[in-house]
């Protein structure tokens, strides 16, 4: 199952009743003072995304094709609560991040450097986030009743790569 792709540097998630579309361009900002070319990274971050997206979706459908969940398991409705939270939890990982200043900037212009710690620490703790979120999503059939997901969370918690910071 594909929920998400990037086309024309434009990312478009599609699951169930939600639908986002996030172009390059719209968060290409929020790198500049991270990177020398902030298109760049704003295209490995949209195309992570998407990965990640797919990834889970992936898993799910096969996972509700082997048959080993509850009978009122609802895979596309799992995926889209995913799918959902998560852009949520990356946009504002994105925005935090946005803050921060790359230390090549901070170093020799002596920038107030006690903030730019703060603001980075902030962004950390967003990106901490982030990962929690693909190790612990509670992915439960409509009855409540628990199904197998370890293997999918400790799948998902080692697909995550994050960028270097400066890249």
């Amino acid at each position: 199952m594909t929920v998400a792709i990037v086309e024309n540097r434009t990312l478009v998630v599609s699951v169930g009743g939600f639908a986002a579309s996030i172009a390059a361009k719209s968060i290409e900002h929020q790198f500049d003072a991270l990177t020398h070319f902030p298109d760049r990274r704003a295209n490995i971050e949209l195309g992570e995304l998407a990965e990640r997206l797919n990834d889970f979706a992936a898993y799910v459908e096969d996972l509700a094709g082997k048959g080993d969940i509850a009978p009122g398991f609802n895979g596309v409705v799992e995926v889209e609560a995913f799918a959902r939270r998560h852009v949520d939890l990356t946009r504002r990982f994105w925005a935090a991040e946005g803050r921060c200043l790359n230390w090549f900037i901070t170093g020799p212009a002596r920038f107030p450097v006690a903030r730019n710690d703060k603001r980075m620490r902030i962004a950390d703790a967003r990106r901490a986030d982030l990962a929690a979120r693909i190790r612990s999503q509670p992915a439960r059939p409509l009855s409540g009743k628990p199904c197998r997901m370890g293997r999918m969370k400790s799948r998902s918690a080692r697909a995550i790569r994050w960028p270097r910071r400066g890249s």
